[in-house]
């Protein structure tokens, strides 16, 4: 019979100390390594921050400016300081700006506990309006190695054009419609209107002086009985102004049926085949002073699907266009909309439709 195997007293006695042994030294190594590891870190930071404290540190006390509301033609000079608190040169290596900014007056270095100025002009003979300028500086400071500046205000012309230098007037066939535009004097010297010059055929404008020498209403009124539709034209006032002898002002008007659609013809662009299902476009059919308006909607041109509802008031329609791809043919779109009213005045309409479908 065989004896059974048994580890000596001894030997057992040996391994538990060589067990809590190995635990001991692999405990020391990861103290050891961490150890190494913080004070590597340690080294790095105060590498990093010895680079920052030797190095030059740039300080602006302002970076915003707002010259206010000036008028249009003046020259605007403004100083932005830097300052040098590092223990380096402190290089101002490239700036970027907003045009027409410019910078005419910057050192290329700051000495450590110095300061500079930067000069920037700006010329505002082309601008109009609010000027939103931005001014980077690009520095070889570590911590802020772009600075960014602003430099805002709002210019308005030696003879502003309030609210905005063109009309807007649209109006029913029979009533016409009217706008006005005010003309404002910003220069010292009294404003004088001489002439007025337009067409004639579609409206008529009248000059109104609120405060003489300074302030007046220039007044369009459009024609009843004009030509139907929408035109561009331009009106030219003459004044006595050295800088602005001549404004200009766009009139755009719009004399429309009292039965009419927006738009007046629909324009489909130039499609894709394989993008002709994708297309949609809106027409919307109005009535003024009338009731119980009803329409029905159709088209010559195949293909073409038209959907179209009542607004809530009913005294407008709003249609829906879309293209079958499968039926639309290759080639130049050309046709019309049908809108058969009960209005007996305006029984039916046509709205020209055109466009182009290619292939690729």
């Amino acid at each position: 019979m065989r004896r059974p195997f048994v580890i000596p007293r001894t030997t057992r006695a040996f391994h538990l100390p060589a067990r809590s042994l190995l635990c001991c030294l692999a405990a020391l190594h990861l103290s050891l390594t961490a150890c190494q590891h913080t004070r590597g870190t340690a080294t790095e930071d105060a590498t990093s921050r010895g680079v920052v404290l030797e190095g030059p540190k740039a300080v602006l006390p302002e970076v915003q400016f707002d010259f206010g509301v000036l008028t249009s033609g003046a020259v605007i000079g403004h100083d932005f300081l830097v300052r040098n608190e590092g223990r380096a040169p402190l290089s101002i290596q490239k700036v970027s700006m907003t045009t027409p900014l410019l910078v005419t007056r910057m050192p290329r270095e700051v000495a450590p506990g110095s300061e500079g100025k930067i000069h920037f002009e700006l010329e505002t003979t082309k601008l109009a309006g609010k000027f939103d300028g931005l001014i980077i500086l690009f520095l070889n400071d570590v911590a802020l190695r772009q600075a960014i500046l602003t430099f805002t205000g709002h210019v308005i012309p030696p003879i502003e054009l309030s609210p905005m230098p063109s009309f807007f007037v649209a109006g029913q066939r029979g009533h016409g419609g009217r706008g006005a535009i005010e003309i404002v004097n910003r220069e010292p010297e009294p404003l004088h209107i001489e002439k007025v010059q337009h067409r004639t055929d579609r409206f008529t404008t009248q000059l109104e002086t609120l405060k003489q020498g300074q302030r007046y209403r220039l007044n369009l009124t459009l024609r009843p009985d004009g030509p139907l539709g929408k035109n561009a034209d331009t009106i030219l006032v003459s004044t006595s102004s050295k800088k602005m002898p001549s404004l200009k002002i766009d009139a755009n008007t719009y004399l429309y049926e009292r039965v009419h659609t927006f738009p007046e013809l629909v324009a489909l662009g130039t499609l894709r085949a394989n993008n002709v299902g994708e297309a949609s476009l809106t027409l919307m059919i109005y009535q003024e002073g009338g009731n119980d308006f009803q329409l029905k909607l159709s088209t010559d041109i195949p293909g073409l699907s038209l959907k179209w509802e009542r607004g809530p008031a009913g005294d407008r329609y709003q249609a829906k266009i879309t293209l079958n791809a499968e039926k639309m043919l290759r080639g130049a779109i050309k046709g019309s909309i049908f809108v058969d009213t009960n209005d007996p005045q305006f029984p039916r309409l046509i709205v020209p439709i055109y466009g182009q479908i290619v292939e690729h």
